[in-house]
């Protein structure tokens, strides 16, 4: 039961938002009108409190999962509604748990797995540059550098283009590629009604999870996991922070600086990730 569905996606358009953060935020406003059974606009604050409330004690949902529902429901409010509500929100607490990375031997074994030198080379360019699944498969031809050694990353996460360093082992990995798929715009594209496109990255985390599950590995596993490890094992290698910040395109240096607890030690600028797997 939402109202001003098109000014939404146009507020949406408007700010250069992802498609990833409008089906967020769709799906948390379709969740708070579901839920009362009424019309947005009508929803009072004592209402949302109490949405919250139910979020956090009866769904027990994460920290993040909350803190996304809050940011769309508020966007909803303010742009489309222009309204302002006053609500104390509870967040759980975060986790303090550390995450699980993947070593240099699960991106071996993940790798051995793959089900064809596509997708081995896939896998190998999320984890040896350090992309988002996003990223990777709208990857074009074009993109690649491979006289200046780097790959341009267009419209990134913040809508931002950057250029990352790519390695020797990588660049002849895709020159290998090149010369049995031979794509044409996009690296990583499938054909649908007659037309390229670029690949669902849903494809990815199946193929990923599918390799995972054959090498045995148990520990979380997703293109995700991939840029985690990426980040980890240079900073063990010595690449510096503000460098790592580049290459994964953090806008702040605090996001990258989550990272150092598993980097002991800094002091060149990382290294050839995949030439060291074994």
């Amino acid at each position: 039961m939402l109202v001003h569905t098109q000014l939404f996606h146009d507020e949406i358009t408007l700010r250069h938002y992802s498609e990833r953060t409008r089906k967020s935020y769709l799906y948390a406003i379709t969740k708070l009108a579901e839920h009362y059974n009424q019309s947005i606009d009508t929803i009072t604050d004592t209402q949302l409190s109490d949405y919250f409330r139910y979020l956090n004690l009866e769904r027990q949902l994460s920290r993040a999962s909350i803190q996304l529902q809050l940011n769309g429901i508020h966007f909803y409010f303010e742009h489309i509604l222009k309204r302002q509500f006053r609500i104390d929100v509870c967040l759980p607490r975060p986790s303090q748990k550390l995450r699980q990375v993947l070593s240099k031997q699960d991106i071996a074994q993940l790798l051995q797995h793959c089900p064809n030198q596509k997708y081995y080379t896939m896998i190998a360019l999320c984890y040896g540059c350090g992309l988002r699944v996003s990223e990777l498969v709208h990857l074009k031809v074009s993109d690649i550098d491979g006289q200046r050694q780097c790959l341009k990353v267009c419209q990134g996460k913040g809508a931002k283009d950057r250029f990352v360093v790519i390695s020797p082992s990588l660049l002849n990995l895709l020159r290998h590629y090149w010369l049995k798929y031979r794509p044409d715009m996009w690296l990583f594209g499938v054909y649908s009604y007659g037309d390229i496109h670029p690949l669902n990255v849903s494809t990815v985390r199946k193929v990923l999870k599918k390799a995972a599950l054959d090498a045995g590995i148990t520990k979380p596993c997703s293109p995700h996991s991939l840029r985690h490890a990426y980040a980890t094992h240079q900073l063990a290698a010595g690449m510096l922070l503000n460098q790592l910040q580049h290459q994964l395109g953090h806008k702040s240096i605090k996001t990258t600086e989550r990272y150092l607890h598993w980097s002991p030690e800094l002091g060149h600028k990382g290294g050839d990730l995949l030439a060291n797997l074994g």
